[in-house]
């Protein structure tokens, strides 16, 4: 995927929940619902142009932060071996963003979205995605499982990435399962958290393994 082509795409993501907005403006409350709780009641309001604006100028800050990161990052961790995964990774971001605005609309008119189920289904597909394209990601600053053993390891990296690209994918689909059969959230944590923060620990052991934590030489 091109440059070009992912930010149009992202262009029409970002005006979707705009235009909705625009068409519908006069039946939206102020205040309007902008925040629901574990139980799918809404426990948070903004008023109406906050309300619809958020989500639009966050998916444009996503936007202008992976525009930034290739002239960013320095040399030696550059992110120019995988342009296209940064395109799908950029383009996977704002869709989501963009869904959470147009539900926002939708709820506050009074349809029945099911906010939370239909958030962790997406939030499930967007692991999926970047679960897909994860082990394709080279040592950068920016995008990828960054810690202190990865970034100081080729092998580590790799293989940490490698994992955690299976457990995105898998964490996703139970994710998005999950949401569809209203699984209690504390399930759901229980799987964002093995597949976010298990690689962190993972790539721990396998540096302590494959490198060990001897005093460098003098």
């Amino acid at each position: 995927m091109t440059r070009k082509t992912t930010d149009l795409l992202c262009l029409l993501c970002v005006a979707v929940p705009v235009l909705l907005a625009a068409w519908l403006w006069p039946e939206l409350p102020d205040p309007m619902p902008s925040h629901w709780n574990a139980a799918g009641d809404v426990d948070g309001t903004l008023p109406k142009f906050w309300g619809v604006a958020v989500t639009p100028l966050v998916a444009v800050g996503v936007w202008l932060l992976f525009r930034l990161i290739p002239i960013i990052s320095p040399q030696g961790f550059r992110t120019d071996e995988f342009p296209d995964v940064l395109q799908v990774f950029l383009l996977a971001s704002v869709a989501f963003t963009s869904l959470v605005g147009v539900l926002v609309i939708l709820a506050a008119i009074g349809i029945d979205v099911r906010m939370n189920q239909v958030i962790l289904a997406a939030m499930g597909l967007l692991f999926m995605v970047i679960g897909n394209f994860l082990g394709k990601v080279r040592k950068n600053f920016f995008i990828g499982i960054r810690t202190p053993w990865t970034l100081a390891s080729d092998e580590v990296w790799g293989r940490t990435h490698r994992l955690a690209a299976r457990l995105f994918v898998l964490g996703g689909a139970v994710m998005l399962v999950g949401g569809l059969l209203k699984l209690p959230p504390m399930w759901l944590v229980a799987v964002i958290v093995l597949s976010a923060f298990y690689p962190v620990l993972h790539s721990f052991l396998l540096y302590r393994r494959l490198e060990g934590f001897r005093p460098d030489d003098d």
